[in-house]
């Protein structure tokens, strides 16, 4: 298993954490990247729950979508949940990148380095892991990309509270299943200059984006979800930003 090692953060005394380093997007793989079949990619998103790795409400979306934005400040499923959550967007609801006022610069760089230009549907939510499979089976599986979104990552699991440290809703856990492959960076960082460094192609995939976290290898709770579904064969990387 390939593991990357997120950034640096800094704590305080005991017990207090001080909100401080970058955001950090990690993405699980296999070493391969195909499209599972629809009841498999719905294991993997309901074992999330079942598992107590994240927590309902799940929601669907349906669209056109980056894997290279996970990181809950700068993409679209961040934007989704958080309107979710609010109530200011439900069943049907459509959300767009908002590219207004980008230079011609900004609009020349790809995705982790520019700003990915986005669309997407929210086809449905639930509470009940097991609704997860019916409504993948209405969704335009392989057709459109594909993303589930957790609400939250479940903190009563004491692996997930152990790599993550501290409990925070920002965490954005999504399960991706693209209409076709994407190139991901094992390594990048936003904030320095791209090094053409090696990429991997992902298709199904899982991905969370947090500020806070262990390093060197990834939470044993999402990689053991992943591994059960999508193989032994996994690929880890990050993006850092």
């Amino acid at each position: 298993m390939h593991a990357i090692v997120p950034g640096s953060v800094g704590l305080s005394s005991p017990g207090m954490v001080l909100w401080v380093g970058i955001w950090t997007d990690q993405f699980l793989a296999p070493y391969e990247a195909y499209l599972p079949e629809v009841a498999d990619f719905a294991e993997l998103a309901a074992s999330m729950i079942r598992y107590q790795v994240a927590c309902a409400p799940w929601t669907l979306v349906a669209g056109d979508l980056s894997a290279n934005t996970e990181q809950p400040s700068i993409g679209l499923l961040g934007e989704i949940r958080s309107d979710v959550r609010a109530g200011s967007l439900t069943v049907g609801g459509k959300r767009t990148t908002d590219t207004f006022g980008r230079t011609d610069q900004e609009q020349g760089q790809v995705p982790p380095w520019g700003q990915a230009v986005e669309s997407g549907r929210v086809l449905t939510t639930g509470s009940d892991p097991s609704e997860i499979a019916p409504a993948l089976s209405a969704a335009p599986y392989g057709r459109e990309d594909i993303a589930i979104v957790f609400d939250r990552l479940d903190f009563g699991n004491h692996e997930v509270q152990n790599y993550f440290w501290t409990e925070d809703s920002r965490i954005l856990l999504t399960c991706f299943a693209l209409a076709r492959p994407q190139d991901r960076p094992l390594f990048a960082d936003t904030l320095a200059d791209p090094d053409n460094g090696p990429v991997h192609p992902v298709q199904a995939f899982v991905s969370v984006g947090y500020k806070l976290g262990g390093d060197r290898y990834p939470c044993p709770a999402i990689a053991d979800a992943v591994v059960r579904m999508l193989g032994p064969g996994l690929v880890v990387g990050q993006t850092m930003g």
